[in-house]
């Protein structure tokens, strides 16, 4: 495979979401091109040059002045592109199909516009449609997805202002799955719960884990949370989080054991600084603090383990996001232009309820965030009895964190 990234580097990649498309007509002044030009990036795409059409002429009319784009993507990419960008530069042109927040965004931060621009990117095919990611010679980035209606423009980082790859704050739930290889890894219990928020336009955001052996009231009776995904599916698990503590949660990210080593495997070792030692356990050794390196196996076994470590299941949840932190900066290593490649690797190996457009508008919000402004926090609970279970009650505070959450995404704002 492809290495995406340096020697001693990993991914997992935990994404966030998307929002409904609806036109709004608007536009901003024209803005002189950079001076500038992206580095061309090699693609299997035929070079096609292509335009807007230009509004018809009367002897009392001007023309509407288009944009001609040019480089090596597929036609119906470029085409979209043109439209956004003409629309830009001249309201008369016609608006094009864009995301409600992204079009609100597009008129107070404008795109650059000129007669002619060219653009480089890459795209991938993946479940459900195509994504890309379009670098403009202007300076301005578009990310885009095709879902079976042609291309779409989804997501922009205007060179004049912050990003929008999405209404904030994005949220989705990451799931590990307890499954064993050649079991249903999304019909088994859930081995680990997050939820992950981010805010591009601020590169803020938090990482929440929930113990897994947490005691919740469901449809199905109670039980810990790990067992509601078992027999049922992770979508149960968000409409948990939903219906209780009425989080936006706008999809799930699921992967087995098999399936984290694996993607692990498939790009290389995890850079990180523990920030505790771990006894050795019964099956692997245990870990120094300090700065390491994590082979894929590694990095699983750390993700795994509970026993004899102060707090147990909550310090694992801890552990957990450490890793995801350490995942966060090592992705960052990449440019925003391999952003469809990596979305292509992760869903080799995961299963997930997001669309195109939502994956790509997370990949990017990747390169958006900074790793020293999220939160990692777990829910405080107490260890208790459910008849001969060993469980985690949360505590009422577990509450406030997520009522503080749902919001902004961010505590204590």
């Amino acid at each position: 495979m492809k290495r995406l990234i340096p020697p001693l580097a990993a991914v997992v990649s935990l994404v966030l979401f998307a929002g409904a498309c609806t036109s709004t007509p608007a536009a901003a002044p024209a803005a002189a091109p950079a001076s500038t030009t992206a580095p061309p990036i090699a693609t299997t795409q035929t070079t096609v040059t292509t335009t807007t059409s230009q509004a018809p002429t009367t002897s009392s009319t001007k023309a509407a002045e288009i944009v001609t784009v040019d480089g090596e993507l597929p036609e119906g990419l470029l085409a979209a592109i043109a439209t956004v960008l003409s629309w830009q530069r001249d309201d008369r042109n016609e608006a094009p199909t864009l995301p409600e927040g992204l079009a609100e965004h597009l008129a107070t931060t404008p795109l650059k516009t000129s007669d002619t621009v060219s653009v480089s990117g890459s795209t991938a095919t993946i479940e459900g449609g195509e994504i890309a990611v379009v670098e403009i010679d202007t300076g301005d980035v578009l990310l885009a997805a095709d879902e079976g209606d042609g291309w779409q423009v989804v997501g922009a980082d205007p060179a004049a202002g912050p990003p929008w790859y999405g209404d904030e704050p994005r949220m989705v739930m990451v799931i590990g799955s307890d499954a064993r290889p050649g079991e249903n890894q999304q019909r088994l219990r859930a081995d680990s719960i997050h939820l992950l928020t981010a805010n591009p336009s601020e590169g803020n955001g938090t990482i929440v884990g929930f113990p897994r052996d947490s005691w919740i009231s469901t449809p199905y009776g109670s039980m810990k949370f790990t067992s509601l995904m078992a027999g049922r599916g992770p979508q149960v698990m968000v409409d948990k989080v939903v219906s209780t503590w009425d989080q936006p949660v706008e999809g799930y990210v699921v992967t087995g054991f098999k399936g984290f080593e694996d993607l692990m495997r498939s790009i290389g070792n995890l850079p990180i600084d523990l920030p505790r030692a771990i006894p050795t356990q019964a099956w692997w050794a245990g870990f120094r603090a300090g700065e390491q390196t994590l082979t894929p196996q590694r990095t699983l076994e750390y993700s795994r383990t509970r026993k004899n470590i102060a707090g147990g299941d909550l310090t694992r949840s801890a552990n957990q996001g450490l890793v995801m932190l350490a995942v966060l900066r090592v992705l960052q290593m990449n440019d925003i232009v391999d952003a469809p490649e990596i979305v292509s690797v992760l869903l080799d190996h995961t299963w997930t309820s997001l669309t195109p457009s939502d994956l790509i508008q997370l990949a990017a919000t990747v390169h958006t965030l900074d790793p020293e402004e999220i939160e990692n926090v777990v829910l405080p609970g107490t260890l208790g009895r459910a008849g001969a279970a060993s469980v985690v009650r949360l505590t009422p505070e577990a509450d406030e964190i997520l009522a503080d959450l749902a919001d902004d995404g961010l505590l204590g704002e």
